[in-house]
């Protein structure tokens, strides 16, 4: 049995490593996990978070994930506790090499020798979170005509009832849109609901891309398994296999916030069983489609 790392430091929760009972699901070589967190004690968390950052370091990333469920690269994704100060996802991307890219959250008044400096360092992506962001949607159209020429994406988070009306706009964009937590659609929704259609018209798109991340995310999703979600991922699998990824948002760092327990991240990978048995779409969702949406190497070329 794997003895718990120490991550006793100051008055912040440490995040458990969890046994190391590996996942059924077998990743392909440059498999990614596109969606999860670092949280490093040093860098301080601005005012106002809707959560106390948990002690999340690289090494227990490592340890907990990428080892554990034999996956090769990651995407930091800015934390909502850090705001515009990039510094932790920076060092995170340093600490990790050419295995990670970033989703940065930048100020509406960036400029174009910032954006080249968080290119530089491995960053693909701008993150709007709109439940506790620091990017309002009216920046949307202002900040997609800046990342564009950088080759950057709009990560996405938001509301998912709200998208019939927001799909146009989204598809008028200069650049890719990213789509968070299946979605996330808080309530449990039908494959023919006007905003699970409107993810479907955006993947149809080839401009639209959809994160299988979060599946607790909706006040109906209690507990694992959530099989509702199940047709839903298929409709995506089955409209743009090509446009699909998946990622383990770990830590999981406001599940504690609402007391609710922190899911096997194994068991989280393994949900890809039950959308496909198809190895090579599987292969798109953790290999392909992150390689092109992130800009890394061909799986086997560089990690």
């Amino acid at each position: 049995m794997a003895q718990a790392l120490d991550t006793t430091i100051s008055a912040a929760p440490s995040v458990p490593v969890q046994e190391p009972v590996p996942p059924r699901l077998k990743a392909p070589a440059g498999a990614t996990d596109c969606h999860m967190h670092i949280f490093e004690p040093r860098f301080p968390a601005r005012k106002n978070t809707p959560y106390v950052a948990p002690v999340a370091p690289v090494a227990h990333y490592n340890k907990a994930i990428r080892e554990r469920l034999g996956l090769e690269r990651a995407v930091v994704i800015q934390s909502v506790t850090h705001g515009a100060d990039n510094s932790n996802l920076l060092a995170a991307l340093a600490a990790f090499g050419d295995s990670a890219r970033g989703v940065a959250v930048v100020e509406p008044d960036v400029g174009d020798a910032e954006l080249q400096r968080l290119t530089d360092a491995g960053v693909r992506g701008i993150r709007f979170e709109m439940n506790n962001g620091i990017l309002p949607l009216e920046a949307l159209d202002a900040i997609a005509a800046k990342i564009a020429p950088f080759g950057w994406h709009i990560d996405l988070q938001t509301d998912g009832r709200g998208l019939p009306d927001l799909v146009d706009r989204l598809l008028g964009l200069p650049c890719p849109v990213v789509l968070d937590h299946y979605g996330k659609f808080i309530d449990a929704l039908p494959v023919d609901h006007p905003a699970v259609q409107a993810v479907l018209r955006l993947l149809g798109s080839g401009r639209g891309w959809v994160k299988l991340t979060a599946p607790y995310a909706g006040r109906h999703r209690r507990p694992a398994p959530w099989p509702e979600l199940v047709p839903i991922a298929r409709a995506f699998l089955d409209v743009a296999p090509d446009r699909v990824v998946w990622g383990s948002e770990w830590p999981q760092s406001m599940l504690p916030v609402l007391n609710e327990p922190i899911p096997d991240h194994a068991l989280l990978l393994d949900l890809l069983l039950d959308y496909t048995d198809d190895s090579a779409v599987i292969a798109n969702i953790l290999t392909d489609n992150p390689a092109e949406l992130y800009d890394f190497p061909a799986a086997g070329v560089a990690k």
